[in-house]
This record gives C-alpha cells, structure tokens and sequence, in this order.
C-alpha cells in the first residue's frame, strides 16, 4: 500500500502547523508529508505505524517524525462506537526552512540540528521527557503567534536534551511517491489555494501541471486519497467557516465569495462536510462566544 501524500497548510499568521484533533478514533491514514511533525496523544490507545514500525500507543504517546517518513496511528475498533470522543492529539507541523534556509545551522541550535537529522527514522520520547513538554504543548493553543513560536523552540531544546528516546523505524525508509510526483502535487495545491473562490475546472489545473484531464484525474486520487472535486469543496467550505465565524456576511453573500454559483449545492455541500448548516455552524460559535464572554 502507497503512503499518501499530505499538504500541510499553515494558517496565515503563522509559520508552522499547530493542530488539535478530538475524534472518536485515530482512523487509518497512511500518509506522508515534507514537514517534521511532533505528536502528542492526550488520549486514546492503539497501535501507531511510524515506516516500517508497528507499535502499540496510549496516551502519553510523544513521537517526532522526519521529513517524508510515512505514518499513521490507528484506534482500536471500540473506541470509533464510543462516545464522546475519546481521542486527542496535539500535533505540530514544520518545514525544515519555516524560519529561514539558514536558521538550524546557528551554533546555539547544534543540538537540535542533530536531533532532527535523527527523527529521520521516527523518536519515541518517555515519561520524563513527557513530563517536561506535555504540558506546554497543550498549552501553545493559548499563546498568540510569537508566543507559539519562542514555546517551539524551547520544546524542540528539550526534545534534544532527552535521553528516554527510542527509534520508530529503521534507516533508509522512504515513500514511494517520486520526487517529480511531489512537485506536481505541490504546485496543484498552490494553484487551487490561489483560484478555488473561482469557477475552477479539472481541465484547467490538469493544464498546470503539463497532463490531460484524465491523466490528472488518477494521478491525484493517487497521490491525495482524494477526487478533485471533493478536494476543491474542502477548500471552500472551509474557507467559508472562517467568514461565517468572523464577518457578518449573508450566508448567499459568502457561497459566491468561495466559488459557489447555487446556494441550495453549497448549503448541500456544507452540510455534508459539516453535518450542520451553514447558519447552524455560525450559530453553534455565537453561543459559545456568549457563554465566554458570561
């Protein structure tokens, strides 16, 4: 089975990821991406596949991955029919460049240099070095941006400073997908971010990459896990819960703002990908942000 490739977006605001998920289950995502990643599971048990490596987890699992080191954790079956959910992870994203081609090579980095070229195989961390970095990444969510950023660099020290570190996977473990693959996929996601609040088509943006629309059409279910279409009106419904939470705009106002020419497909689309209307989803934050501000 081929690991899939991911494009990690970080926010506007923000030059790395810094994700929380809160699922029923872990599902099985076999995937891979060009950023290091470090995870931290809040809660929820299983078994992680971190290259070649097959692990049991629970909570307390802190790992760092490499660069295009393919990966998944997986619940175990109960946990998906039990509710609430019962998973958490706390999971940050960053590009070997997020802060300059240079950054890593400063002498007061030394240490972390090393530990990322050693994530290269996936790092298991114990509870003490749990212990000391758990907290704070939890924490991060709270933080404004250059508060996230100066609490990264201080975990990554004390990443590097552990000794309770095991390797995930043996050297040499490499996704399948080739580097001419990677590009092509890199510049699709470039494209569509720039042009989805348009009317995009399957043809045109097979074009950006030099293939037919056919071509273009296996090449990114194959590479993505997903159909093109599918992966444009995650886009856009997206795009569209960020206006619903942060303007006032009519609701037929923002669906034509992220590419939506009918209001019954985009209330349709939205509620698929959501299970809520779109003016439920707005209302859902506006009693959240009463009962706050309470």
């Amino acid at each position: 089975m081929q690991a899939r490739f991911e494009s990690i977006v970080a926010q506007s605001h923000a030059s790395f990821a810094l994700r929380e998920f809160r699922l029923k289950g872990f599902p099985f995502k076999w995937h891979f991406h060009p950023e290091y990643e470090l995870t931290l599971i809040v809660s929820g048990e299983g078994r992680r596949f971190v290259g070649d490596g097959i692990a049991e987890f629970a909570a307390g699992d802190l790992v760092l991955l490499g660069r295009n080191l393919p990966h998944t954790w997986h619940s175990r079956a109960c946990e998906f029919t039990a509710s609430p959910a019962r998973s958490r992870a706390v999971c940050i994203q960053f590009a070997d460049d997020f802060l300059g081609e240079a950054f890593f090579a400063r002498p007061e980095l030394a240490r972390v240099r090393r530990l990322l070229k050693r994530s290269a195989v996936g790092l298991r961390f114990g509870r003490r070095t749990h212990a000391l970095v758990a907290q704070r990444m939890i924490a991060m969510r709270e933080l404004d941006p250059l508060g996230r950023l100066v609490e990264l660099i201080a975990v990554l020290d004390l990443l590097a400073r552990s000794r309770d570190v095991a390797e995930l996977s043996t050297a040499g473990f490499a996704p399948s997908l080739r580097v001419e693959d990677r590009r092509r996929i890199d510049r699709v996601y470039e494209f569509v971010n720039e042009h989805f609040g348009r009317q995009l088509g399957l043809a045109e943006t097979a074009r950006v990459v030099g293939m037919s629309p056919t071509t273009f059409s296996r090449f990114f279910h194959r590479t993505s896990g997903k159909h093109f279409t599918a992966y444009v009106n995650e886009l856009r419904i997206g795009s569209a819960c960020r206006l619903l939470i942060e303007t006032d705009r009519g609701i037929a106002d923002i669906a034509l703002e992220v590419g939506f020419g009918n209001l019954s497909n985009f209330n349709r689309r939205f509620l698929e990908l959501k299970r809520l209307r779109p003016r439920e989803f707005r209302q859902h934050f506006r009693r959240g942000q009463a009962a706050e501000a309470m």
